[in-house]
């Protein structure tokens, strides 16, 4: 039997409302991971699964105290566990990418790690977390999942941490990875995925996070955005930028006078877009206003890039070789 790790963080998945029919008004993260693994007995037939509570709240709510622990757990785990087959994580769908995307940047391992949550309470009727939890343990023990990186299960698909996004507040079907599509799917024949085709490459799988985090704010573009909100970021000393740009991740006039006239040094700063889909490419004025293209990152996976990079002391060079971009 395989031997599995399950962290729970809380979430949806473990939500609670006061009726079966409520689906909306609920409050995430009251049961706790051992309640989940116990509603779904055919659990046993898949895997021997060991499980530790590493928060219970709603991912609205996440720390990056969370992700420092996830983070430790997880290496630690898979340094001292050769046996262990892999990782489930169970969490709220809110922020579920943005942990997907930190952990693919961090963990080295060919063992999977598999984030799972729902969209419905678990009391609800037709909870969807029950089979979405039976298939992300399937995903975790196959053979097929080695090698894959960071994995997201949902629905039935199975999604890569890079591109995978919530991109519906309500349905089942809340997931998806724009431009891309989902890396292969579970059913009740088996684990569809391609086996993976080499190493990958993990850039930060030797830092150390420490306790106190970076301040990297998300600036969102829109019609005569006001300068001051760029303005305060810069002069509180803010360590990063990411500028949700309009279009293919542009700024107004406004904003780049507000950067030229900068004159103390810039932070590193990103571009990505507000469309939800889609590429930001190099610009010509990139240089000259200390602007990166996030690439095919949304924002807030931008931000978690953008943060790594601040801690482990990169500059804009080396940022710019770990940007997802298409080089002319």
């Amino acid at each position: 039997m395989p031997r599995l790790l399950l962290l729970a963080t809380g979430g949806t998945i473990a939500g609670c409302a006061a009726d079966s029919a409520t689906l909306n008004d609920y409050t995430a993260g009251v049961f706790g991971g051992d309640a989940l693994v116990a509603a779904v007995p055919q659990l046993q037939g898949l895997a021997a699964i060991t499980v530790e509570q590493v928060a219970n709240v709603d991912s609205a709510d996440l720390l990056f105290a969370h992700w420092r622990a996830l983070v430790r757990r997880i290496r630690a785990a898979f340094a001292t566990n050769p046996e262990l087959a892999g990782v489930v994580i169970t969490h709220g769908t809110n922020t579920l990418e943005e942990t997907a995307w930190l952990l693919q940047l961090l963990i080295d391992d060919r063992r999977p790690v598999v984030l799972v949550g729902a969209m419905r309470p678990a009391t609800a009727l037709s909870a969807d977390g029950p089979l979405n939890l039976f298939q992300a343990v399937h995903v975790a023990v196959s053979p097929e999942a080695r090698g894959q990186g960071v994995l997201v299960v949902m629905d039935g698909q199975i999604h890569g941490a890079r591109d995978v996004t919530k991109v519906a507040t309500q349905g089942v079907g809340a997931f998806a990875s724009p431009g891309r599509g989902p890396l292969g799917w579970v059913d009740d024949v088996g684990v569809h995925l391609p086996m993976a085709s080499g190493p990958r490459h993990v850039p930060f799988a030797g830092l150390d996070l420490p306790e106190q985090w970076p301040q990297v704010p998300i600036v969102y573009g829109c019609v005569e955005p006001e300068p001051i909100v760029l303005s305060a970021c810069l002069n509180a000393g803010v360590a990063g930028l990411v500028f949700t740009g309009t279009g293919a991740g542009q700024l107004s006039a406004g904003e780049c006078r507000v950067l030229e006239a900068w004159a103390s040094p810039r932070p590193l700063m990103l571009r990505a877009n507000r469309c939800g889909s889609g590429p930001v490419h190099l610009a010509e004025h990139d240089a000259q206003l200390g602007l990166l293209p996030a690439g095919v990152l949304n924002p807030q996976k931008a931000r978690v890039l953008l943060s790594l990079a601040v801690m482990a002391g990169m500059d804009r060079e080396q940022l710019l070789e770990l940007l997802p971009i298409t080089r002319l």
